[in-house]
């Protein structure tokens, strides 16, 4: 079975539930856009399947998917942000359409790669509860502006036997103007300025010095995969273990103004990232 599918079925380990924390869907000022003209659809899949594997053990797995699916922002159809939502929920080009993704939550015997043989849905796990693995996976929108919509993929998932699950929370930022998702790049110009800011942050919000981090050995604090801008700030996200200890849990390093002098601002941000934060000195 082809090892990215697994993860997607088994774990979906790119992202889940965020119930515990999420805030309101949309903020207020989701009235500056044509609220009218944007239609989500609301998608709910569960299902429990048997898979015996190679050496005739039998594991169980328990699937949860959840989403609020953008299907017209201001009356258009969003297939770039669409595709970006994909993209970060299965880090595969294969599952590149929506109704895959689906037919593959619900039925993964029917996907050509799968051994619908070895796979099989059940109602219920009746014994041998420790092999249970369970994923859970929430698309929810986090907010929106007259110019940015946040996409917060959140995710748990738990192998059988592990001694914890994993739980992660993705973001996707789409722009309203250009019509494209958002990358680092587009908005950070200096990446040795961001590294050393997001030092500055973690410090001021969690009370973490550099040796409370996973550092490399080249001494360089790796380049954070997730963001999100909230209220004109950008956020950086670690994902639990990528630069500290499960207990330490997921780090959010907002780059506060203040921690920057104004020229070390337009130094950090590109015109375009000064522009999304509405920066103004």
């Amino acid at each position: 079975m082809n090892k990215n599918l697994i993860f997607v079925l088994v774990a979906l380990t790119t992202l889940l539930s965020c119930g515990n924390n999420s805030k309101s869907p949309v903020n207020e000022e989701m009235a500056v856009t044509d609220a009218a003209q944007c239609n989500f659809k609301n998608i709910k899949q569960h299902k429990m399947f048997a898979y015996s594997d190679r050496d005739g053990d039998t594991l169980y797995f328990d699937n949860s998917f959840k989403a609020l699916w953008p299907e017209m922002i201001n009356g258009k159809p969003c297939p770039v942000l669409q595709q970006a939502l994909l993209r970060s929920m299965t880090d595969s080009a294969e599952l590149n359409k929506l109704d895959i993704v689906i037919e593959f939550l619900l039925n993964p015997s029917s996907y050509t790669e799968c051994d619908s043989k070895r796979l099989i849905p059940i109602k219920a796990v009746k014994d041998d509860e420790n092999k249970l693995s369970t994923s859970e996976v929430e698309v929810t929108l986090e907010s929106m502006t007259d110019r940015l919509i946040t996409y917060r993929l959140a995710t748990y998932s738990y192998m059988a036997g592990g001694a914890h699950g994993i739980y992660a929370n993705n973001y996707t930022t789409y722009d309203l103007l250009t019509e494209n998702a958002v990358a680092l790049s587009d908005v950070i110009a200096d990446t040795t300025l961001l590294r050393s800011t997001i030092l500055k942050s973690i410090k001021q919000v969690n009370n973490y010095d550099k040796d409370d981090l996973f550092i490399p050995d080249n001494g360089l604090l790796p380049l954070p995969g997730d963001f999100y801008i909230q209220d004109h700030v950008l956020h950086v996200v670690y994902q639990v273990y990528e630069i500290a200890s499960y207990a330490q849990g997921m780090i959010d390093a907002p780059i506060y103004p203040y921690l920057l002098k104004p020229e070390e601002m337009k130094r950090l941000f590109t015109p375009y990232g000064l522009e999304l934060i509405d920066y103004t000195e």
